[in-house]
C-alpha cells in the first residue's frame, strides 16, 4: 500500500489539527498526535474527526488551555489518568457537529512506554507537533500499514483490554487488511474475556464493525476466529442451519450475503427505484435517532439479526420423498430475540424499536411481491400503520431491507424476474410514503374523540379508538374525504351499531 509522505504541508487539509500544532509551537509544548489519527494521515484519509494527543504530564491542564485557545468546551474525561477532552463544534448538514480532542498523560514514563501499551502497531505511532513532522514509530507500524496487516503490539495487548479483540476484526474490515497469524492466535485465546466487557463497549465495537465497508467479511471473520459465541451466540447458532430453494446458502451465510448486498445497494444509491426517491431515502436514513445513531447505520444490525429466529422455528418434513424445510413465524421470533440482544447491549429505546420493527416485518414486501397483484391503498396504509410506533416510522427501511434480503436469497444469475416484481412493490410503497403521505400513509384526522362524544353521545373508552382507526383507514382508501362523510361513515360501522343496540 502506498502511504502519504509526511511533508511540511501535511496539516493543510486538517484545520483543527493545524490550530493545535500552532498552539503547541507557540508555547513550545511537548505534544504528540497519537493513535488512529496518525494512521489515517499516513493513509491519506481526509475525514479525521477525533484526535488523540499524548503529553508528558497533566493532560487536563493542556486540554483546558487548548479549549480556551480554540474557544471550545472542556471537561475532564478521566481525572485519575490526567485526561481532558476538548469539544469543538463545526457546522454540519443536520446542525452543529462535534469534534473531540483528547489530551492524556503518557501511559508510562516516556512516549515509547505509552506507545507500547497500545493495541496494534498501526495505532502505536506518534507525530511531534513541534517543528517539521517527525514520525515516531518504535513498533514498525508504518511497515504494517504498507503490508496491509493488523499486528498486536505485544502478547499482552488483549489481556489489558479484551475489547481490542473486536477492534482487530473491525479494523481489518475497515481497511481491507489481514490479521497477522500470531495475532490471530492471541485473539482466540483472549475471546473468553469478551463477556467481561461492559455492554456499552460491546455495543460500540459491534456497531462500528457492522458499519465498515465490508461488514459481511467482518462477521465471517468473527465466526472463523471463534469469537461470535462470546458476544452474539444467537448469530453463531445460525451457522449450518440449512434451507431449501430458492435459498442456496445456510442461514448464517445468507445473513452475511445480505450484509454485502446492503453495502452494494447503499453505495449504488438504490438502483431501480424511481429517480427522485434515492435522495429522499438518503435523508430519511440519515435522520438522527436517540443514542447518537441513524437508520442508515442501524440497518446492518437489522440484517444481521433478521433470521436469528430460524434455528428455533426450523421444521423439516419429507413430502414426496423430498425434504421440505419451513421456518413458520421466524420473523416474530427474530424480532423477540432482537429486542433481547439490543437490550442486553444497552441500545436506546428508539433504536431498539426501529430495528425490532424492521425485523418483525421484513417478510411483508416479499409476500406482497409473491401475490403478484397491484397493491391497493388499503394494503399500503396497513403496511405503514404496522411499521410505525415509538415516534418513528420503519416502513421505508423495511422495504430497503427486503431488497438486500432478496439479493442474498437466489444463486448468482437466478431470481431476476422475482427481483423485478419486488422492485415494483418497493417503488409503490416508498413512493406512497414520500409523495402521498397525507393521502395514503397517515391522513390528517377528520374527527377526534370529542367529536364522537358530542355527536353520538359515546363515552370515553376503547370503542372511540376503534372507530377512529377504522375512519383513518377509510380516509386512506379514499372512501371518506370530508367531515360530513366521516360522520356518516361512523354510523355504518358494525362496532358503532352494536354499541347503540
Amino acid at each position: 500500500m502506498n502511504l502519504k509522505p509526511l511533508t511540511a504541508g501535511w496539516l493543510n487539509n486538517h484545520p483543527l489539527l493545524q490550530k493545535t500544532a500552532e498552539f503547541a509551537q507557540a508555547r513550545q509544548l511537548e505534544i504528540y498526535l497519537v493513535g488512529g489519527a496518525v494512521r489515517d494521515l499516513l493513509l491519506g484519509r481526509e475525514s479525521i474527526f477525533d484526535l488523540d494527543f499524548a503529553v508528558p504530564a497533566d493532560g487536563l491542564r493542556i486540554a483546558r488551555q487548548v479549549a480556551n485557545a480554540l474557544h471550545a468546551a472542556f471537561y475532564p474525561l478521566d481525572p485519575e489518568r490526567g485526561t481532558g477532552r476538548v469539544v469543538y463544534e463545526t457546522p454540519g448538514r443536520y446542525g452543529p457537529e462535534k469534534r473531540y480532542l483528547d489530551f492524556a498523560a503518557f501511559r508510562g514514563p516516556t512516549l515509547v512506554d505509552d506507545l507500547a501499551d497500545r493495541d496494534f502497531t498501526i495505532n502505536a505511532m506518534a507525530l511531534s507537533l513541534i517543528g517539521p513532522p517527525q514520525l515516531i514509530d518504535p513498533w514498525q507500524g508504518r511497515r504494517a500499514l504498507e503490508m496491509g496487516q493488523i499486528q498486536a503490539v505485544s502478547a499482552n495487548a488483549f489481556k489489558h483490554d479484551p475489547a481490542r479483540v473486536l477492534r482487530a476484526v473491525r479494523q481489518a474490515a475497515e481497511f481491507g487488511f489481514a490479521i497477522e497469524a500470531k495475532t490471530q492466535q492471541l485473539l482466540r485465546r483472549a475471546a473468553p474475556g469478551l463477556v467481561a466487557i461492559s455492554p456499552e463497549r460491546q455495543r460500540d465495537e459491534l456497531f462500528k464493525l457492522l458499519n465498515t465497508p465490508a461488514p459481511d467479511q467482518a462477521v465471517q471473520e468473527l465466526r472463523r476466529l471463534d469469537l461470535l459465541p462470546h458476544i452474539l451466540p444467537e448469530v453463531a447458532a445460525m451457522s449450518g442451519v440449512s434451507q431449501t430453494p430458492p435459498h442456496h446458502l445456510d442461514v448464517f451465510d445468507h445473513t452475511t450475503a445480505a450484509l454485502a448486498a446492503w453495502v452494494h445497494l447503499s453505495r449504488a444509491n438504490f438502483p431501480g427505484l424511481a429517480l427522485d426517491l434515492p435522495t429522499k431515502i438518503k435523508e430519511y436514513l440519515n435522520e438522527p435517532l436517540a443514542g447518537n445513531v441513524t437508520r442508515q447505520n442501524l440497518l446492518p444490525l437489522a440484517l444481521l439479526l433478521h433470521d436469528t429466529g430460524k434455528p428455533a422455528t426450523r421444521v423439516q418434513k419429507v413430502e414426496a420423498k423430498y425434504p421440505k424445510i419451513s421456518f413458520l413465524g421466524h420473523e416474530g421470533e427474530s424480532a423477540k430475540m432482537t429486542r433481547q440482544i439490543m437490550n442486553r447491549l444497552h441500545f436506546s429505546g428508539q433504536a431498539i424499536g426501529f430495528v425490532e420493527k424492521v425485523v418483525a416485518h421484513h417478510m411483508r414486501p416479499l409476500w406482497l411481491a409473491q401475490e403478484g397483484q397491484a397493491i391497493r391503498r388499503r394494503t399500503v396504509y396497513r403496511f405503514f400503520r404496522d411499521t410505525a410506533g415509538g415516534g418513528d416510522q420503519a416502513g421505508p427501511a423495511v422495504v430497503l431491507h427486503a431488497l438486500a434480503d432478496h439479493q442474498a436469497t437466489y444463486p448468482p444469475g437466478q431470481g431476476q424476474a422475482e427481483a423485478q416484481t419486488l422492485l415494483l412493490v418497493a417503488n409503490e410503497l416508498i413512493t406512497a410514503y414520500f409523495e402521498q403521505y397525507e393521502q395514503v400513509v397517515d391522513p390528517p384526522p377528520l374527527l377526534n374523540g370529542r367529536d364522537l362524544i358530542n355527536e353520538f353521545g359515546l363515552t370515553e373508552g376503547r370503542l372511540i379508538g376503534l372507530l377512529l382507526n377504522q375512519l383513518r383507514e377509510a380516509q386512506a382508501t379514499g372512501q371518506v374525504q370530508s367531515k360530513t362523510e366521516a360522520l356518516a361513515f361512523i354510523k355504518t360501522l358494525p362496532d358503532f351499531l352494536q354499541d347503540k343496540k
